[in-house]
């Protein structure tokens, strides 16, 4: 079991080797996602660049930490990077915001979703703010259905 163990914690410091480049953008920070007061365990496997089928390196997450990482030759935006993430779709719609997770879709054109952005407490708009190391960011799903 021990040997397992070993094995499986060198897998995931080679894929978290890439990370650690200095030939590109590595960058990192804090990731949040609430849904209706309930946060995303964005800890499970299926979001982790080391299980997920469709992972980008320009961001992602890894397993065993609560952080995202950047890398690449160009930073993300906030809403890129919620897009870049797997089981998750984000767009603009005229002036609204369009999440898909999981099957549901939150539309800020309809009256009941609310989307709040924040990186470090404060409030952005995620389609010009540009992910920074060492951000917090907080995305904020409310639904008065």
């Amino acid at each position: 079991m021990q040997r397992r163990a070993v094995l499986a914690g060198a897998s995931s410091l080679a894929v978290l080797a890439g990370c650690l480049s200095d030939d590109e953008v590595d960058d990192r920070g804090e990731i949040e996602i609430v849904i209706d007061g309930e946060p995303v365990n964005l800890s499970e496997d299926r979001y982790q660049a080391e299980h997920a089928e469709n992972h980008s390196m320009d961001f992602h997450l890894h397993e065993g930490s609560d952080q995202w990482y950047m890398e690449g030759e160009e930073r993300v935006t906030f809403a890129e990077g919620i897009d870049l993430l797997p089981y998750f779709s984000f767009e603009t719609v005229g002036d609204d915001y369009v999440l898909e997770h999981d099957g549901d879709t939150y539309d800020e054109a309809d009256a009941s979703t609310e989307m709040t952005f924040l990186v470090d407490g404060e409030s952005v708009d995620p389609t010009e703010y540009t992910l920074e190391d060492g951000d917090e960011m907080v995305l904020e799903v409310s639904t008065t259905e």
